[in-house]
């Protein structure tokens, strides 16, 4: 029993020298190995993250990449300057008890245009550097003539500091752009800056537009830091100067060289100010690959202050809406390739069709026409007729063929990590019809016709048919983004511009051409005569669709079309919606005051 004993003893004191030795190994192996070694999934060593444990800090700048316009023009990320408060271990030190720390304070709060005890309370939140906000969401944007005159007087107690400020302050029409929002439940899963060092800040993530689309390639590799060191219970040791930490990596942030040019986006969205429109949107589209180089929504937005209940955030250029007339476009593409009409064929219009309560937008008539007559006065009766001899199968197929009733936005697979990459960020389908109507609906294939009933169109659709039209029918896929680069100018990830093909194949050119001269005919004899004052020769076609919203009778107003028609560059769509039946054709003028810009810039 005693040789039992201390077998046991003997066998107990080997497994704990074992296990000592282990530990003493694994600790050395840290010490002189491992500290100077990238932690997995970060971009710091062991030795730099035991110090950072021992830092409290703020970000100067999230590392996330910037967005510019197609001349490599920013449009977001402007670097300005900010105050950092950095609390005092005894918070009861910042009390203006000395005629002289009194005497700052009072200086300090007058360049921020506010009073110490403000100033005060918000210098006491916390115990980690924090930039002066006045009470607000965001870090107010110090001018330069604030800066310099805060940097004469501040103590060790605050400072003067650069921030990276992602957006301007003012409301925009660019909600393909989106905004950035906290979303803990998705960086919680994917991202390893957070934690480094014991901040009050939270990394925000894409919440629409290209932030959200193209977020997983704009995290970066993270932020910049300003730190200062702590005691073992979190206080400030004032001893020790600030000091910034920032990612070393010279390829990040990256940039996203956008399709938008500046110029054209801040010029519509003039126009649309100054059109007094509550809702809708217009995209302009290069002619040559349909690359956007303008879309505005409206109600415009701020991407500093979004709130999710508040839809003056979502991108109505993507969103679909009753077409109306414009519509008429794929409904005589779908004649013209059946041969259902002939262009010589003559149509009878009284102003009442007589069937399912149709009528003609005017009052007696348009009496004797014919299709491309019909066409450019926009007349209800000649296409009612026309559609009794289409099926719905034959308006559906000529819809996708043209790059309606579904997406059409650039979309790449396998880029960057993600198996499908979209530009455009909730890109409405759109449709024809929906599944309860019936193909033998003879009612509902004549409203169809017209634009109305269950068709959706949308903005983006509508002006990429123009780009299509122009290009013998051969849909493309329209851009937001051409390339990423890194931060030293090399290029990461080519995004080429592509076709968009349908199943159901593509119109003729011969159908194409004539619907393009067709659509001259509407502003030389047609709905749009106002549009010959215009300072190019344009082309396109109007549409009034009626909706109801709330029990209201209410009109969309759309102008779709292209200019100039001899060298054709930009195609256009405006969409004006929810407007009080009756008034005067705002998409019409706006289209003219959009093109006239353009002629102008050219």
């Amino acid at each position: 029993m005693h040789v039992q004993l201390k077998r046991r003893i003997y066998v107990g004191c080997v497994f704990l020298t074992v296990i000592f030795a282990v530990l003493i190994l694994r600790l050395g192996w840290i010490q002189m190995v491992q500290v100077n070694r990238m932690m997995p999934g970060s971009q710091r060593t062991v030795r730099e993250m035991s110090v950072l444990q021992r830092e409290r800090g703020v970000m100067l700048d999230p590392g996330r990449g910037q967005f510019t316009d197609r001349k490599g023009r920013s449009l977001t990320g402007n670097l300005q300057w900010g105050l950092v408060l950095f609390p005092h271990p005894k918070q009861k030190d910042l009390r203006p008890e000395t005629n002289t720390a009194n005497y700052r304070l009072k200086q300090m709060a007058a360049i921020l245009h506010t009073d110490t005890a403000r100033l005060i309370k918000e210098w006491e939140q916390g115990y980690a550097p924090h930039f002066w906000t006045a009470g607000k969401h965001q870090p107010i944007v110090l001018d330069e003539s604030q800066a310099a005159s805060l940097r004469e007087i501040v103590g060790e107690g605050a400072g003067v500091y650069p921030m990276m400020s992602r957006y301007g302050q003012n409301r925009t029409g660019m909600q393909w752009l989106g905004y950035l929002a906290e979303q803990p439940g998705v960086l919680n899963g994917r991202d390893h800056h957070t934690d480094e060092v014991k901040q009050t800040f939270a990394l925000k993530s894409g919440a629409a537009g290209l932030e959200r689309t193209l977020d997983p390639i704009l995290l970066g590799m993270g932020p910049t830091l300003l730190t200062r060191m702590v005691t073992g219970s979190g206080e400030i040791i004032p001893e020790i100067e600030p000091r910034v930490i920032a990612p070393m990596n010279r390829h990040y942030p990256l940039k996203v060289e956008t399709t938008i040019d500046a110029d054209i986006q801040q010029g519509v969205e003039r126009i649309v100010e100054v059109s007094g429109i509550k809702e809708g949107a217009i995209v302009v589209l290069d002619t040559a690959n349909a690359d956007v180089r303008a879309m505005v929504s409206v109600p415009f937005y701020n991407p500093q202050h979004v709130n999710p209940g508040d839809s003056s955030w979502a991108n109505r250029a993507v969103q679909s809406a009753v077409p109306g007339s414009i519509f008429k476009i794929v409904t005589a593409a779908a004649a013209l390739e059946s041969q259902a009409v002939s262009t010589k064929e003559t149509f009878h219009c009284g102003g009442e069709w007589g069937r399912y309560g149709l009528s003609c937008w005017k009052e007696h008539g348009h009496g004797v026409l014919k299709l491309e007559q019909g066409f450019a006065e926009s007349c209800n009766i000649v296409f009612a007729e026309t559609a009794r001899r289409l099926s719905m199968e034959q308006l559906e197929r000529t819809a996708d063929a043209l790059g309606l009733a579904r997406p059409v936005g650039w979309e790449g697979k396998n880029i960057a990590g993600m198996s499908v990459l979209r530009q455009f960020d909730h890109e409405d389908a759109g449709r024809v019809r929906t599944a309860a109507v019936s193909q033998q609906d003879e009612g509902a294939r004549v409203q169809t016709a017209i634009g109305q009933r269950d068709t959706r169109v949308t903005p983006l659709q509508a002006a990429n048919l123009m780009v299509s039209l122009l290009h013998d029918g051969r849909v493309h896929a329209p851009r937001l983004v051409q390339q990423i680069r890194y931060a030293d100018g090399d290029v990461m990830l080519e995004m080429p511009s592509h076709h968009s093909p349908s199943q159901a194949g593509q119109i003729s050119p011969t159908t194409a051409h004539q619907l393009l001269r067709w659509m001259r005919t509407v502003v030389t004899d047609g709905t749009g005569k106002t549009l010959q004052q215009a300072h190019w020769h344009v082309a396109g076609k109007s549409g009034t669709a009626q909706v109801q919203q709330k029990g209201r009778n209410l009109n969309h107003q759309w102008f779709v079309g292209y200019g100039p028609v001899e060298q054709p560059r930009y195609a256009v769509a405006v969409l004006v919606k929810n407007v009080a039946p009756g008034g005067h054709h705002q998409a019409t003028d706006i289209f003219r005051s959009v093109m006239d810009y353009l002629a102008e810039s050219s």
